[in-house]
């Protein structure tokens, strides 16, 4: 049985682990702890199959330049789930649990740079993200998805991640 909570200090170790599994690298795990150094969560959960963790969710503050309106964005990065556990929805879960989360604590809007056959089910969209000044090259892989409906359409702002991605 899978279960998904919030993450918590305990989890750092296993969440690390979980990281280089799934991207093959350090370098998702490395970033992970380069924002909560930061101060630059907002969000970060866990899914648990038994004691073990299976799957890892982090959003991070994202702003706007210039300021567009009082709109508060979240960038989704990075999303992972064990290969062990792969292919049974975890991930989805971890995206559905965490989108009414974030909505609750005033984000407005979420910026995500992946596979655009998976996100867009979600509801994530490249056309609306096509507006915004991305630091990426621009594409279908660069999607957004609004929490609060018309919070960006037509905002044309520059995007500032964390510094942790070193951008």
């Amino acid at each position: 049985m899978i279960s998904l909570r919030e993450w918590g200090p305990g989890d750092q170790h296993a969440t690390r682990r979980l990281l280089i599994r799934a991207f093959g690298q350090p370098d998702e795990a490395d970033l992970v702890e380069s924002l909560r150094a930061e101060g630059a969560v907002i969000l970060e959960l866990v899914a648990e199959a038994g004691q073990q963790v299976a799957g890892h969710i982090l959003y991070s503050v994202l702003s706007l330049e210039p300021v567009w309106e009082s709109v508060q964005l979240a960038a989704l990065a990075p999303l992972a789930v064990d290969p062990e556990f792969q292919r049974r929805g975890i991930g989805g879960a971890l995206i559905h649990m965490s989108l009414p989360m974030l909505a609750h604590t005033g984000v407005d809007a979420v910026i995500v740079l992946g596979d655009a056959a998976y996100y867009t089910r979600f509801g994530f969209s490249p056309e609306l993200a096509a507006t915004l000044h991305s630091p990426f090259p621009p594409g279908d892989h660069f999607m957004a998805l609004e929490l609060s409906p018309g919070s960006i359409e037509g905002c044309g702002s520059k995007l500032r991640y964390a510094r942790a991605f070193g951008l």
